[in-house]
C-alpha cells in the first residue's frame, strides 16, 4: 500500500467522532479548494479530442482543460445529421437531422463502423412530414468510433457509397471519481512523483504507472497519466489530483467518463 493510502487510513482510524471530517480525497472542503499554481506538473497538457490542443501549453504546465465542442455535424447523401461527440456508456445518444420533405416516412438508420463486421446498425428512426428525424441510441459499446446515418434502403444495399454523413464520437465507461490534494502536497506518490498543487494525474488501482487516461466530464476532456494508487473509499473508480479535478470543473465526488488511451 502506498504512503498516501496509509496516511489516509490512519487519519480515518484516529479521527474523533465529534470533529471527524470527511476524507480529503472525497470532499472539496477537505481539499481546501486551492487553485492549482506554481511548481512543475507531472502530467501532460490537456488534449481535447476532435478539437485543438491547448495552445502554447508545454508538458507539465497545468493548464486547465478548455470546454470542447460538444456537438458535431456532417452532411452527405441528402442528409444532415448532428450529435454530441461524447457520451457515457449505457446512456442515450441522440442523432438529429434533416433531409428533404419528399423523404417523409422513410426510415433512417444510424450505424457504427466495426473493425470486423463493417457497418453495424444500432438504431432507426422515421423522417417526419417536415423532413426532420431524431434517432436515440442507447450506447452499448465503449471507445472511439465512426458513426454514419443513412436511409434504410442504403443500409441494406450490398455496396454503399462513401458520401454518407459520418461523425467521430467517443463513448466512455462511467465511473465514480473523487479527488485529493491538501495534506498530501510535497509527498511522493506510489509512482514515485512529488505531488504538487499543479500536478495533473489520476490514481488507479490497476493501471500501470504512466498510463495515459482520458477523463470526460460535462463537455470537458483531459488526458492525464496514472501517477498513484487508489482510490480506497466511496466505491470510487478514479482518484483525481486536485489540479485535474479543477481543470474539469469538479468540486466533489462525481460520475465521470474515462478510458485509457
Amino acid at each position: 500500500m502506498s504512503r498516501r493510502a496509509k496516511a489516509k487510513l490512519l487519519a480515518m482510524l484516529f479521527a474523533s467522532p465529534l470533529v471527524a471530517a470527511p476524507p480529503v480525497w472525497a470532499s472539496p472542503e477537505a481539499s481546501g479548494g486551492t487553485s492549482p499554481g506554481g511548481g512543475a506538473s507531472a502530467g501532460p497538457a490537456p488534449v481535447i479530442p476532435g478539437g485543438p490542443t491547448t495552445g502554447g501549453a508545454s508538458p507539465g504546465s497545468g493548464t486547465a482543460a478548455p470546454t470542447a465542442s460538444t456537438v458535431a455535424t456532417a452532411t452527405g447523401d441528402g442528409i444532415t445529421v448532428t450529435t454530441n461527440v461524447s457520451a457515457l456508456l449505457g446512456r442515450a445518444l441522440t442523432f438529429t437531422g434533416t433531409t428533404t420533405a419528399s423523404s417523409a416516412g422513410a426510415t433512417v438508420v444510424v450505424q457504427r463502423l466495426d473493425s470486423k463486421l463493417g457497418w453495424v446498425s444500432v438504431a432507426t428512426g422515421t423522417v417526419t412530414s417536415g423532413g426532420d428525424f431524431s434517432v436515440p441510441w442507447r450506447t452499448n459499446y465503449a471507445g472511439r468510433m465512426t458513426m454514419r446515418t443513412v436511409f434504410e434502403q442504403t443500409a441494406l444495399a450490398s455496396q454503399v457509397g462513401e458520401s454518407a454523413p459520418t461523425l467521430e464520437i467517443t463513448v466512455y465507461r462511467p465511473g465514480l471519481a473523487t479527488f485529493y490534494g491538501k495534506g498530501f502536497f510535497g509527498q511522493k506518490t506510489a509512482c514515485g512523483q512529488i505531488l504538487r498543487r499543479s500536478t495533473l494525474g489520476v490514481a488507479s488501482r490497476t493501471l500501470k504507472c504512466g498510463t495515459p487516461v482520458q477523463v470526460y466530464y460535462h463537455g470537458r476532456t483531459i488526458v492525464v497519466p496514472v501517477i498513484d494508487r487508489g482510490p480506497y473509499a466511496n466505491d470510487a473508480t478514479w482518484d483525481l489530483t486536485q489540479a485535474t479535478a479543477q481543470a474539469l470543473g469538479i468540486s466533489g465526488t462525481e460520475t465521470v467518463g474515462a478510458m485509457p488511451v
